[in-house]
């Protein structure tokens, strides 16, 4: 028996040994994958990082990894890896729409529009549809308030080092301030030295003109205005410069201009037409004045989330319908976007003549997926 014993010994020693070894050798996205499944996002983390560190690295590595941030709030750093997939692998539309999903809950319009036009001339066609619901959401449709608040909340407690949640929060916050968040002057004091240490980050920049024209120290948001990166004088810059111009410099004219000017890629923002009628008035321009108000009236009524929601839920619903791609270019179209229409009006003319019901799949992420992407509270 004893001899007995000491055989069963060795062989279960053996066993461990190799399998031990055998760990040792796994296919490491095998090993990653399977870190993932059970849920243990640090470990999958490291592993994807591990397999994206060789030569196997692709884009559904890359993406895998982006996956793995979003789990631990880390969205800076998926945004990388996000970046890095479609770079590898430009032809999955996976990594295109979860990067839009992203740039939806930071509300950053102009990067929504730079990668959605990128993924719809990377995708092949058929994948086409995907893209434009995801920026057409991106761009129309923000998430409700308590789940961006919460979303980016978490991001930045994650992340010190994510400027964009940051920036993103603070936007939130000073458009609908609440009792129990920082003051404004604590904001200013942390934005002011997280742009100090980044000067480059017209997010932040943005931000912290904005807290500073609401605190009245337009004195000191003009010196960062006028400190703005020469070459991302982008619509951002150009609807603060326009404020400054109106507000401060009592220049309309100028005013006008700059507002015109960040209309065009952002045709449906509503706050830089209502500042523009009253330039425009100002300006003596009254005609101008009112066709800017009527404006504001138009697309208040089509961008108004209860109805707007409930249209782009039963659009939604019926994905490779045409009357569905039609009904989405109308929208597109009604608010400006008239590129946007203009590709779901080709989808809709390359459609089959009977739509779905149903598509296998969701077409982009809701506002559940979002809270399911990040293993609780946010995306």
């Amino acid at each position: 028996m004893p001899a007995i014993a000491a055989a069963a010994f060795a062989l279960a020693l053996l066993v461990a040994g190799g399998a031990w070894w055998m760990h040792g050798r796994a296919d490491p996205a095998a090993l990653a994958e399977s870190e993932a499944r059970a849920g243990r996002w640090p470990e999958a983390l490291r592993a994807w990082r591990a397999v994206n560190a060789t030569p196997r690295a692709r884009g559904s590595t890359h993406l895998a990894e982006a996956r793995a941030c979003l789990k631990l709030d880390l969205a800076a750093q998926a945004e990388v890896a996000l970046r890095r997939a479609t770079e590898v692998g430009p032809s999955d539309p996976d990594a295109w729409r979860t990067w839009l999903d992203l740039l939806r809950v930071e509300e950053r319009p102009l990067d929504a529009l730079e990668v959605g036009w990128a993924a719809y001339l990377a995708v092949p066609p058929a994948s086409r549809r995907e893209i434009l619901r995801a920026m057409t959401l991106a761009l129309l449709a923000a998430p409700p308030e308590d789940l961006v608040r919460e979303t980016l909340y978490r991001w930045s407690l994650a992340d010190p080092a994510d400027l964009d949640a940051r920036s993103a929060l603070d936007r939130a916050i000073t458009d609908a301030p609440r009792g129990d968040d920082p003051g404004r002057p604590d904001r200013i004091a942390e934005l002011s030295a997280l742009l100090e240490r980044a000067p480059g980050h017209v997010g932040l920049r943005e931000a912290l003109i904005i807290d500073l024209a609401e605190a009245g120290e337009p004195d000191r948001g003009r010196a960062l205005l006028d400190a703005w990166p020469e070459a991302r004088r982008d619509a951002r810059y150009q609807r603060l410069k326009g404020r400054w111009d109106l507000e401060y410099d009592r220049r309309p004219d100028r005013a006008v201009a700059a507002f015109e000017s960040s209309l065009v890629p952002l045709p449906h923002d509503v706050r830089t037409w209502y500042r523009l009628a009253r330039a425009l008035a100002n300006a003596g321009q009254p005609a101008a004045a009112r066709t800017a108000a009527a404006r504001i009236s138009a697309l208040r009524e089509l961008l108004d989330p209860i109805p707007l929601g409930r249209r782009l839920a039963a659009d939604l619903k019926r994905p490779d319908d045409p009357e569905t791609m039609r009904d989405l270019a109308s929208l597109c179209r009604a608010v400006g976007l008239a590129r946007l229409a203009d590709a779901w009006d080709l989808e809709a003319s390359n459609a089959p003549a009977t739509g779905l019901t149903a598509e296998p799949g969701a077409p982009t992420m809701t506002p559940g997926d979002v809270r399911k992407q990040a293993g609780g509270g946010r995306y």
